[in-house]
């Protein structure tokens, strides 16, 4: 009777572990993506900060495509960022950016800043 209750005892001890194995490797997995997110989130903020600060005249803010592959925490994750300037009129500049994770085709996150020259609230 002993021998069947420990082998009992042994299967569910067996069953709860390969459990929280699954349950292991899914919250790995969303931390990972989580860490994805994260990543390219700061990538895009800290590029159009960047591209903010720049003068009008700057040459970074020439009209034209640029793209750059980074690492960026966190997770070190290798985030390919591409960004094109457009002169939209004498005073205002449009810059759309896009970045995605390097490696790997899949949707990117887009974000739009328009430069101006001036904006007129001056005396």
């Amino acid at each position: 009777m002993s021998l069947i209750e420990v082998l009992v005892a042994a299967a569910l001890v067996l069953a709860l572990v390969a459990g929280a194995a699954g349950m292991m490797t899914l919250a790995l997995r969303a931390k990972r993506r989580g860490d994805v997110i994260a990543a390219i989130a700061y990538a895009v903020e800290d590029r159009l900060a960047t591209l903010r600060s720049r003068p009008f005249d700057d040459p970074a803010l020439a009209a034209g495509s640029t793209t750059e592959t980074r690492t960026v925490e966190p997770g070190r994750v290798p985030v390919i960022e591409s960004w094109e300037v457009v002169d939209v009129d004498s005073g205002l500049k449009r810059i759309r950016l896009a970045a995605r994770e390097a490696g790997r085709n899949g949707p990117e996150t887009t974000a739009v800043l328009l430069v101006s020259r001036d904006l007129g609230f001056g005396p």
